[in-house]
């Protein structure tokens, strides 16, 4: 994902440490379509990945976050607002970037993601776990980018900071959701770019023409 600057080289502790997240989430996405989301355990995920109970819980504050995602935990203070301020004219772009850089990489696992699809279409619980962890993530990201517009009037397109932030968070969800089927139709570890972000909300200035 382009910030700006060139990408450092991913280092070996960093790629061990995805590796291990995605055997945690591909177990539990496994069980949850093989048993029901309803009967999936740690001990069980744990099982599946080779992995102990302590190391699920280093990833994973609880169950349903390796099921379907965890919420994501938005830096705070300056971090975050570095994050922003690398595209200050570009609201979008830089919410964008704080997701990702809140996930601590920006790769989507496509088995995963596939998994997690057909997971939220067979099961109404799953689909309420996801919502759950979505709004939790997003009233979190929504007050950061309010207080970032307040701190930046200059940089501000509305004149309610509160109703700019929704506007844009929205969008940006809205923006991966629709790229998410780019991304599940790759093969392993797909990158996620600032390029995939501006073709969506190309696509979204094409429709409000």
């Amino acid at each position: 994902m382009s910030t700006g600057q060139d990408p450092k080289p991913e280092g070996l502790r960093a790629r061990k440490r995805r590796a291990t997240e995605n055997a945690i989430e591909t177990s539990a996405v496994r069980l949850a379509l093989d048993l029901g989301v309803e009967h999936v355990t740690v001990e069980a995920i744990c099982e599946g990945a080779d992995i102990s109970r302590s190391t699920f819980f280093n990833y994973f504050a609880a169950r349903d976050y390796a099921i379907v995602g965890r919420a994501i935990s938005i830096p705070e203070g300056t971090e975050a607002f570095a994050v922003l301020d690398s595209s200050p004219d570009d609201l979008p772009l830089g919410i964008f970037r704080l997701l990702f850089a809140a996930i601590g990489h920006t790769h989507v696992n496509s088995e995963v993601a596939r998994m997690r699809t057909r997971l939220i279409t067979e099961q109404p619980e799953a689909a309420r776990m996801t919502l759950a962890t979505l709004l939790e993530s997003s009233y979190h990201l929504i007050a950061l980018v309010t207080a970032w517009l307040a701190a930046h009037p200059e940089h501000a397109k509305l004149d309610a900071p509160e109703r700019e932030a929704v506007l844009a968070v929205s969008l940006v969800h809205g923006a991966i959701t629709v790229q998410m089927s780019t991304w599940m139709a790759g093969e392993g570890d797909v990158n996620a770019e600032d390029d995939d972000l501006h073709r969506v909300m190309a696509e979204y200035r094409a429709l409000l023409a």
